[in-house]
C-alpha cells in the first residue's frame, strides 16, 4: 500500500470517531431515558403503537450507525480532514433531533398523547430521517469510494421514498405502513452490511 493510500492509525482513528460516538451515545441515552420514564408514569402517558415504531426505528438507526462507523477504519487517511469530520457527526445530529422532538420529557402536571405529538412532528421527523438516508450515501461514495450503483442504493431509495411519502401524507395509518417498511428495509440493510466487524 502505498503512502497515499495508508489509513489512519489505530489511535487516531479513535480520535476522529470519537465526536460521532457521542452523538450516537447521547441518541441511544435518550431513547433509553425517555422509554423508562413512560414506563414509570405510564398513568400519565397516552402510547400510541405508531409513535413507539419510530421511536424503534431510531434506536436501530443509532446502533446501525454504530455499526457502519467502523468501516471508516479503511478510509485512507488523505480523505481525512476538519470537513470530513464536520459532515460525519452531522449524520447522528439528523437522527438525534427526531429523538429529542419524539421522545420529550414527561411534563409535571397533565398527561402526554405521544400519538398527538408524533402527528404534529411526523413532517419534521420524516423529513430528518430522509435527510440522513442522503448523507449516508453520499459519506459512502466520497469517503468509502464506493461505487454510485450498487444493490444496497435501492434499499436506501426505498428508505428515502418511504420517508417523504410517510412526511407528505397526515395519516397515521400511512405512517404505521411507512415505518414497518422502512423498519423492514433497515434491518434486511444492517444483517447484510457486514457479518462481522473486519
Amino acid at each position: 500500500m502505498d503512502e497515499a493510500q495508508q489509513t489512519l492509525a489505530p489511535g487516531a482513528f479513535k480520535h476522529v470517531v470519537v465526536p460521532i460516538g457521542v452523538v450516537i451515545g447521547l441518541g441511544v441515552g435518550r431513547i433509553v431515558m425517555m422509554v423508562s420514564q413512560y414506563v414509570a408514569q405510564h398513568e400519565r402517558i397516552r402510547a400510541s403503537a405508531v409513535h413507539a415504531l419510530w421511536s424503534a426505528m431510531l434506536f436501530v438507526m443509532f446502533v446501525g450507525v454504530w455499526w457502519i462507523v467502523w468501516g471508516l477504519s479503511h478510509v485512507p487517511a488523505e480523505r481525512w480532514s476538519f470537513f470530513a469530520l464536520l459532515y460525519l457527526v452531522m449524520g447522528p445530529v439528523l437522527i438525534y433531533l427526531p429523538s429529542l422532538l419524539l421522545l420529550p420529557d414527561v411534563p409535571k402536571e397533565g398527561a402526554l398523547d405521544l400519538g398527538g405529538l408524533f402527528d404534529r412532528l411526523r413532517p419534521l421527523v420524516l423529513l430528518c430521517m430522509a435527510a440522513f438516508v442522503v448523507w449516508l450515501a453520499c459519506a459512502e461514495l466520497y469517503l468509502m469510494r464506493e461505487p454510485l450503483w450498487i444493490p444496497k442504493r435501492a434499499n436506501q431509495a426505498v428508505l428515502c421514498v418511504a420517508f417523504l411519502v410517510g412526511a407528505a401524507f397526515p395519516s397515521r395509518r400511512v405512517a404505521g405502513v411507512v415505518g414497518s417498511v422502512a423498519l423492514a428495509a433497515i434491518l434486511v440493510a444492517l444483517a447484510t452490511l457486514r457479518s462481522r466487524l473486519a
